[in-house]
């Protein structure tokens, strides 16, 4: 008898993890964002309240860098365990970039998470802008400016130790 009831306490606390925020059903993913757990009808952004509020706060600062239109960074479910998340930012200078115009280029990276028993893939989808696109696979000016560093700081330790 002992043992039913902890089983059950520990199924209960189990299930109540794995909770909705905003409607208590069965989560299915977490905001990369807000980190909180969500169903498939709220795991995207405009459908919970942490992330929508903020959304709606940063809607005058979320525009292309080239051209001035309105981008709208989002996230959604596939199934249960397949999400994608788009910030709409360039992945190599992190402005945010229209996706008509102005992405000269796009990959994903998939990042699986597990949570129990249970495994998450989240797909992330970056774009590279014009003048990022290039240097894409050293992480576009970001990667470009740490690659300098890295090299100078080398340089300069060599040059401090080697000279008399």
């Amino acid at each position: 008898m002992q043992n039913t009831t902890e089983t059950q306490t520990y199924q209960r606390s189990v299930n109540a993890a794995r909770r909705c925020h905003e409607c208590s059903e069965e989560a299915l993913g977490r905001c990369p964002d807000c980190h909180m757990c969500f169903c498939q009808e709220h795991f995207p952004k405009q459908q919970h309240s942490p992330c929508a509020e903020k959304q709606m706060k940063l809607a005058q600062t979320q525009v292309c860098y080239v051209c001035g239109s309105q981008v709208y960074p989002d996230q959604w479910s596939l199934s249960k365990t397949t999400h994608y998340v788009d910030q709409s930012n360039c992945h190599g200078c992190g402005r945010y970039i229209c996706d008509d115009l102005h992405t000269q280029s796009k990959d994903e990276d998939v990042v699986i998470a597990r949570e129990g028993l249970r495994g998450h893939r989240y797909q992330y989808i970056n774009r590279y802008c014009d003048m990022c696109s290039p240097l894409r696979r050293i992480g576009g000016i970001r990667g470009l400016a740490r690659t300098v560093v890295v090299v100078g700081t080398i340089a300069a330790g060599v040059f401090f130790y080697l000279h008399p």
